[in-house]
């Protein structure tokens, strides 16, 4: 089973559609359990509903190496971490969700400081990120995707279709110029993610040349873009993303009121009908 972290602001979302546009209802978006750290009860639960299960990925597959996968292929992209944490704080500033300075946002967002470290690790241990990196099946660089999308074609498990449309997530990059205009920020930037730096360099420079050695690619041949859907009316993908969209209701049921004493919403009188699928459900 493939298990892809996707880290915030690397291209995921677009190696998702990859994702769910191969395998459909037989991939699973983690995020969809509305849980912060996706778990060995959350993978359990998540089989009970995708038969066949053939891929996760999510941003809360933290320390993959934690959850307990026959086979698995890890699989994860990484991005030079300064360009990363600058288009992660134009992602909040656009949503308008952060009116902070990007100084401000630094000191107090953990999503700014080491984030691809700590979600690969489950913390701020670069030396067991690195071996997460050397043990995976496929690190892909976003500097590089169309590249690293043909070593994954070589290495996947599974065949995979690769294309996909490409997305325009930023819409105004005023608050991205500002940011790389003032060398202040960007050492600023560069001292909150001194473990992510290193880690970026071992992978650009160890790891992803290792993979597309295994894979039979040359590194410094240019690849054609693999960006060709024009449009994401493909129903393989539609009819995953729907199931997909299915679960995430079931899992707020299953969390928001299963989870919890159903009395107080049912009234007694639905004790008897809830509580033994309140303890099966706490077992899953």
């Amino acid at each position: 089973m493939i298990i892809c972290l996707h880290i915030p602001k690397t291209g995921g979302t677009s190696f998702r559609f990859i994702l769910e546009n191969s395998f459909g209802v037989f991939n699973c978006h983690t995020n969809q359990t509305n849980r912060s750290t996706f778990t060995e009860a959350d993978l359990r639960f998540v089989k009970k509903f995708f038969p066949g299960l053939r891929s996760i990925t999510g941003h809360n597959i933290v320390d993959p190496t934690e959850l307990r996968v026959k086979n698995p292929f890890y699989a994860t992209i990484l991005r030079e971490p300064v360009a990363r944490v600058i288009s992660h704080y134009q992602y909040s500033v656009q949503r308008g969700n952060n009116q902070a300075s990007f100084e401000e946002s630094l000191r107090r967002s953990e999503n700014l400081e080491n984030l691809q470290t700590k979600l690969i690790a489950g913390g701020r241990d670069i030396e067991k990120a690195k071996r997460f990196l050397a043990q995976s099946h496929f690190v892909g660089l976003t500097e590089k995707f169309d590249l690293s999308l043909r070593v994954l074609e070589r290495l996947s498990p599974w065949k995979l279709n690769l294309h996909y449309k490409k997305k325009v997530v930023a819409s105004d990059y005023q608050v991205k110029e500002s940011v790389q205009r003032d060398e202040r920020m960007l050492e600023l930037a560069r001292e909150y993610n001194k473990l992510d730096i290193e880690l970026y360099e071992f992978a650009r420079k160890e790891i992803f040349p290792a993979l597309c050695q295994k894979a039979g690619v040359n590194p410094n041949e240019p690849v054609p873009s693999y960006a060709t859907y024009r449009h994401e009316r493909l129903p393989k993908y539609q009819v995953g993303r729907f199931y997909n969209r299915m679960f995430r209701q079931i899992c707020k049921f299953r969390y928001q009121v299963l989870m919890r004493d159903p009395r107080p919403l049912l009234g007694n009188v639905a004790e008897d009908i809830f509580a033994p699928l309140l303890q099966k459900t706490a077992r899953f």
